[in-house]
């Protein structure tokens, strides 16, 4: 028998109990420089202050990076970050938006990139990433081969399939349709057109909820700012509408984090190269996306932040051109949050050298915080006692939630899909007929198989029950994507799943009358484990302009 509870109920209070102890150390890669710019060698972990929303916290851990070499702290009490003597390797991603990034003005950039590539040591991998037609490509994985590195930037030049924002402009040229894309029906909305969960075995679920939405990082932290919309259309310049311009921007910003999540880099420090472009900058009022007004910090403090929680330093660089003000202000905000540096004409031809040299000289520093998975930002400052040093870090690190987590995994499935199946598995949906809508809009059937067998079920109460969540997030052929929002679902019986066991939920989601490509993700906050599955969903009859 199942829970008995209903469409329109409160959601339950939360089955599992338990404190879980998180240990994860936040890293600081701290760069010292006297006035003259000189790396300041030699100082230990006494000759620091560092400080977490003002208050000063200890340094748990402390090494010396000189020359790619680890040097152990004489201080007393202070363990090192790694091991005396190891070479500490650096990864970089060069991250191309093609987008919005002109051919011309960009070769001298990409060719200082490739020309420097000889100099770093022969431990240091290279990933080169591409986002293009409002999709993502790893053009080159990690790698220590150098030629390899610099077939990938080759397809960057001109005539290459790479072709820059003026391919763009053709293929969104006519980009100027209905802001944002439609929620979810039924997630959003409470209106979930669904029917009771059909069992397979002795296995039940507790029917289609209709819980409230809920939204990542609602109620505080930064990061509800970014996933709480739909990202929308390439606009153009001077033809880009306040609105258009803010979805743009948004989609770039969820493209770099969503990169950040997919990538895993070997051992060694973590460098991302932003070779952004022609991004939107500016104050943006949403129209159509909920009152009041955005700015770009806000989109690229979720860019900040995600960089600090996965340990990247961030090196924007901008396109071999006159600078624009507005613009060249954002790519230093994000380098500083960070503990990177800017480049703009000038300096962005030669940055791999000044990076090369950040990442050969610099302290590794590190602390435990009390987290309180609440995706609230936290300011950190390190201070350094000597008089005329100065000192580039990061400014920050991000509490992120587990629900926030499971959402960005969701948005990192859409737009950078995983070269392997998730630790779930693979997911079974199935798709129905599509209805037509008002408003250039239809209704999807979607029935997901929860595959219960594959989670941990809990011993409660002479049951056992499992609270499972169901994403969908899906983008058009635009570029316009639906936000993530959750559906919590618990499920419960007398007896364990068996491992092939599923349950059959239903549910209907509300499109644009589009060809979208659609990720459902069934996440497992308890194991955290998901499984998911991506496919096209396409309506019956022919399509409308956006």
């Amino acid at each position: 028998m199942g829970f008995g509870w209903h469409a329109g109920a409160q959601e339950p209070t939360d089955t599992f109990f338990g404190e879980e102890v998180d240990v994860r150390v936040v890293n600081l890669e701290v760069v010292v420089e006297d006035r003259a710019g000189n790396r300041v060698h030699g100082l230990e972990a006494d000759d620091f202050r560092l400080l977490v929303d003002g208050h000063e916290v200890d340094i748990e851990y402390f090494t010396e990076v000189a020359g790619r070499r680890a040097r152990t702290s004489g201080s007393a009490g202070t363990p090192p970050a790694i091991g005396e003597g190891e070479t500490v390797a650096t990864n970089y991603v060069l991250f191309v938006d093609d987008d919005h990034t002109h051919p011309t003005f960009r070769r001298p950039v990409l060719f200082g990139f490739r020309d420097r590539l000889a100099r770093l040591p022969a431990a240091d991998q290279v990933a080169v990433v591409a986002q293009s037609g409002r999709q993502l490509e790893i053009v080159s994985p990690f790698t220590t081969d150098r030629e390899a590195t610099r077939a990938a930037l080759r397809e960057f030049d001109k005539g290459g399939r790479f072709a820059g924002f003026l391919r763009a402009r053709q293929r969104h040229r006519g980009d100027a349709g209905p802001s944002g894309a439609v929620p979810l029906a039924g997630t959003v909305r409470g209106a979930i057109d669904s029917e009771p969960l059909v069992p397979t075995g002795s296995y039940l679920g507790a029917g289609a909820l209709a819980f409230p939405a809920r939204w990542p990082g609602s109620g505080g932290g930064r990061m509800g700012a970014v996933y709480a919309e739909g990202i929308g259309s390439f606009g153009l310049d001077g033809l880009r509408s306040p609105e258009i311009a803010f979805r743009d921007l948004r989609f770039s910003v969820d493209a770099v984090v969503s990169t950040m999540r997919a990538l895993e880099p070997p051992p060694g420090r973590k460098v991302f190269l932003l070779l952004a472009g022609s991004w939107p900058s500016g104050n943006f009022g949403r129209t159509g996306l909920g009152s009041g007004k955005s700015t770009d910090l806000h989109l690229l403090d979720a860019l900040i932040d995600t960089a600090n929680l996965l340990g990247y330093t961030l090196y924007p660089m901008d396109q071999q051109r006159q600078p624009r003000g507005w613009l060249w202000q954002n790519l230093r905000y994000v380098a500083r949050g960070t503990g990177g540096r800017a480049f703009m004409a000038g300096t962005n031809v030669g940055a791999l050298d000044i990076v090369n040299a950040d990442t050969s000289h610099y302290y590794w520093l590190g602390f435990v915080p009390r987290y309180q998975r609440d995706d609230e930002a936290h300011d950190v400052r390190i201070e350094v006692e000597r008089p005329g040093l100065r000192v580039r870090s990061r400014r920050g690190y991000l509490d992120l939630s587990r629900r926030t987590e499971a959402d960005m995994e969701a948005l990192r499935e859409l737009l950078f899909p995983a070269e392997s199946e998730p630790a779930g598995g693979a997911l079974l949906v199935e798709i129905g007929d599509t209805d037509r809508l008002k408003r250039r809009m239809m209704s999807v059937p979607v029935g997901v198989y929860l595959p219960v067998g594959r989670f941990l079920a809990v011993p409660h109460d002479g049951r056992f029950v499992q609270d499972l969540e169901v994403r969908f997030a899906a983008v058009d052929r635009w570029g316009r994507r639906t936000g993530v929002p959750v559906q919590r679902i618990r499920l419960g019986g007398p007896s364990l799943p068996a491992a092939d066991e599923v349950v059959l939920y239903r549910t209907s989601l509300a499109l644009r009358r589009l060809a979208h490509d659609l990720v459902v993700t069934v996440h497992d906050p308890l194991s955290r484990e998901t499984a998911s599955t991506r496919m096209r969903v396409a309506p019956q009859e022919a399509e409308p302009n956006p």
